[in-house]
């Protein structure tokens, strides 16, 4: 296994970085661009998954061949571990630092939960991770600050903890990790990365069957353990089918359930896999079991145009469509499991060398049902401390986001735009939808710079601007928002690998 392959998508793990880190972008243009099997949808993994994954795989595109040496150390831990593994079942150890400093009033997105609420934000943290043919483990822990306005000074997090065996197509263990679920970039309608992580178990198993292509099914349960103004830890059941006939074709359909919780009874077993009858309407006392349910269908396709064009790498063209609530109807005496109030995000991207231009759409404007929010008994919905499960921007909203990256080599540099238009529901009476007069509209400006270097890590410095009109949906209320952050992150540590050659290897 060549050792770019190891790296070609960086684990989600660097909570220095929003979703839309440049860097982890560019390994998934990678595989894009060698045409790869890779399942893009199921963006939970870490970097020993991908190893696994991309097994035997080699990168021979000429311009992604210059940037090897800046990128391979990011899995090192997890190489020595497949590639030349201990004996017994002793694990290879990796740890990697980062800090972050964040300074102004701008909002955060992409950071689990993390608001950085001071008007001056350090973070300082290490993740360690335990890899070998057998054990996946890792954990991250992360000192906070929050001076000048933050509600908690000073505080410690552990936002990453997952401990499991993954052995061939079998992954299962149980923790807290990153879980992100479709084809987009910015945003997923049923799980993303805007939130703290919850709890949970997932069973999961993919690989290559027969002439069908690449499968995956992944189910996991756990509860949203944060507290809540409705149903203290609810259930979250999610389930997601992926199937990859060809490198540049992806199809998937995914669903999320919220369920039980505190003072509420369980819905049978059943029930849970199939919701025929999710919601009990005569319940004026609301102690019969209740659900919420989410789904979406999502798609991609990806034209591999460096096979004709030397200039062009790709053209991608993604979608996801979903529902939120779920109505039975009948096919005579058949019940059938439909979904209402439906949401539909558009993306489209274009690799041309060390550029790469991306843009995405997201209409959530459900105001009958509601995305995520504001249900009959789980009134929070798929939300944790204000912050959305599912897309960044929640639900009853509009969005607009376009990225342009530019990464020659040791360093890159990136721009990006984000419109949101936000509507405030009064009340819905039969088919009419009572609205405020007033949207909040979010006109969202950043750019972003780094340096990498093998041997040391990475440094990067962004800044972004917004401006807000009508906040709280209230005419005459608005504001500016800055926000400039500096970031660190430091090559991995290996400690345990057979082969001490060179480089940052312990014993």
């Amino acid at each position: 296994m060549s050792p770019l392959t190891l790296s070609l998508l960086l684990a989600p793990l660097a909570l220095s970085a929003p979703a839309d880190d440049p860097i982890e972008a560019l390994y998934g243009r990678m595989a894009r661009t060698e045409e790869l099997p890779v399942l893009y949808g199921a963006m939970e993994r870490g970097p020993e998954v991908w190893a696994r994954a991309l097994d035997d795989q080699r990168i021979g595109h000429d311009y992604y061949g210059g940037v090897e040496e800046l990128v391979r150390r990011e899995t090192d831990p997890e190489g020595f571990a497949l590639e030349d593994p201990p004996p017994g079942w002793r694990p290879v150890l990796g740890v990697r630092g980062y800090g972050r400093l964040a300074v102004g009033n701008g909002r955060t997105q992409g950071l689990l939960g993390d608001a950085e609420d001071g008007l001056l934000s350090p973070r300082l943290g290490a993740t360690l991770s335990a890899s070998s043919p057998w054990i996946e483990a890792r954990i991250t822990a992360e000192a906070r600050g929050d001076f000048v306005g933050g509600s908690q000074p000073v505080a410690f997090a552990v936002p990453t903890a997952w401990a499991g065996l993954h052995h061939g197509p079998l992954r299962v263990g149980f923790g807290l990790e990153r879980r992100w679920l479709g084809p987009g970039r910015h945003g997923a309608l049923i799980l993303g990365d805007d939130a703290w992580p919850f709890p949970a178990g997932s069973l999961a198993l993919e690989g290559s069957v027969w002439k069908l292509g690449r499968l995956r099914a992944d189910v996991g349960a756990g509860w949203l353990q944060r507290e809540r103004a409705d149903v203290d830890r609810p259930g979250l059941l999610w389930m997601d089918f992926r199937w990859s006939p060809a490198p540049w074709l992806e199809l998937g359909a995914s669903r999320a359930s919220l369920f039980a919780g505190e003072g509420r009874p369980w819905p049978g077993v059943g029930q849970l896999i199939l919701p025929l009858d999710p919601h009990v309407y005569d319940d004026p006392d609301r102690s019969e079991p209740d659900q919420d349910e989410i789904a979406a269908l999502d798609a991609r396709l990806c034209v591999p145009l460096g096979r004709w064009m030397p200039v062009l790498d790709y053209v991608e063209v993604y979608t996801q469509y979903g529902g939120d609530d779920m109505i039975v109807r009948r096919f005579g005496p058949i019940p059938r499991p439909s979904l209402a109030g439906v949401a539909n995000l558009f993306g489209a991207e274009v690799s041309a060398g060390p550029v790469a231009v991306t843009a995405e759409y997201a209409r959530l404007l459900d105001d009958t049902f509601r995305w995520y929010r504001g249900h009959r008994v789980y009134h929070e919905g798929f939300s944790q401390d204000g912050r959305w499960l599912g897309h960044v921007n929640g639900g009853d909203q509009e969005t607009l986001w376009a990225q342009v990256t530019v990464f020659p080599g040791p360093w890159g540099v990136e721009a990006w735009t984000e419109q949101v238009r936000r509507v405030g529901v009064v009340e819905v009476v039969q088919d009419t939808v009572f609205t405020l007069q007033v949207d909040e509209q979010r006109r969202r400006f950043g750019v972003r710079g780094w340096y990498v270097r093998p041997e040391a890590g990475r440094f990067g410095v962004g800044y972004e601007l917004e401006r807000i009109t009508g906040i709280g949906f209230v005419p005459e209320e608005q504001a500016w928002m800055h926000r400039v952050w500096f970031e660190v992150r430091g090559s991995p540590w290996v400690i345990g690998a057979r082969d001490e050659g060179g480089g940052n290897w312990g014993g």
